[in-house]
């Protein structure tokens, strides 16, 4: 595999397109920005991030605040109208698919129909090499009535595809300096009972078997189990996780002495 770095290799990634609004001295510009994430829970903190060609990108530091609205798919025309023409060239607000809710935590109003709007006061501006990336402290959001789907960048724009079913169990183990073996699992909601069943499998397939045990606090399995008094050298030695409704999972142990 070569190590070049491939042309626009940051077409691979995946992101919700945001809708920026700033004022200006004549009203409010809209742009599209294909980087916007949320980057902190609590306090809640969004970031967007802008080329040098944005007037956004100076007009933000001025206001010291903006409005985001995560796209619906239902806005893939406007953000595609949004992110192809500057402020320099026109008003883009007079396009009629760009309707303004009343900002009530800033004075920055927000383009509706999106996933959910939010008012952002700015907190941080992170220059990089070419682009700038401004952090700012959600103070608002406006939900829409009806729940939507979001408007996927990758590329081209997506809608959201079918949610991922999980199918197998994934597991790690560990052999504590105790001796000790630790486990660790997630893997899909039981039809049945919430157990998990763990076993040891030996190199030529034999199996101890270490019980059935319950989830954690949030569905998924972390457990510390004492391993047998007369374990032999570990060597291809495989942990295996089981759940009613899902193909194992398995990990490997790091090959060990056995005890005395």
């Amino acid at each position: 595999m070569s190590p070049e770095i491939p042309d626009q290799l940051w077409k691979k990634a995946t992101s919700t397109i945001g809708l920026i609004a700033v004022r200006h001295d004549h009203g409010v510009n809209v742009m599209s920005a294909e980087w916007s994430y949320f980057v902190n829970k609590d306090p809640l903190y969004a970031a967007v991030v802008l080329s040098p060609r944005a007037r956004s990108r100076e007009l933000i530091p001025e206001r010291g605040e903006f409005s985001l609205t995560l796209c619906s798919e239902e806005q893939a025309e406007l953000a595609d109208f949004a992110g192809s023409f500057s402020l320099g060239d026109l008003d883009k607000t007079s396009c009629e698919l760009i309707e303004f809710g009343t900002p009530r935590a800033t004075s920055t109003p927000w383009v509706g129909g999106g996933l959910v709007a939010l008012e952002c006061v700015l907190r941080e501006t992170v220059p990089f090499p070419v682009h700038t990336m401004f952090v700012a402290e959600v103070v608002a959001a406006h939900l829409p009535e009806t729940a939507r789907r979001p408007l996927v960048k990758h590329g081209p724009m997506h809608t959201l595809g079918e949610p991922v079913q999980r199918t197998a169990v994934a597991a790690a183990a560990q052999v504590l300096p105790d001796g000790t073996l630790r486990v660790a699992a997630t893997g899909p909601a039981a039809p049945g009972a919430d157990v998990w069943r763990v076993s040891l499998v030996w190199a030529d397939g034999t199996r101890t078997d270490l019980g059935e045990h319950p989830s954690a606090e949030y569905g998924d399995f972390l457990v510390d189990l004492p391993l047998p008094r007369d374990l032999p050298p570990t060597a291809g030695m495989r942990v295996v996780v089981e759940r009613e409704g899902a193909k194992p999972g398995f990990a490997r142990l790091p090959e060990r002495s056995a005890r005395p």
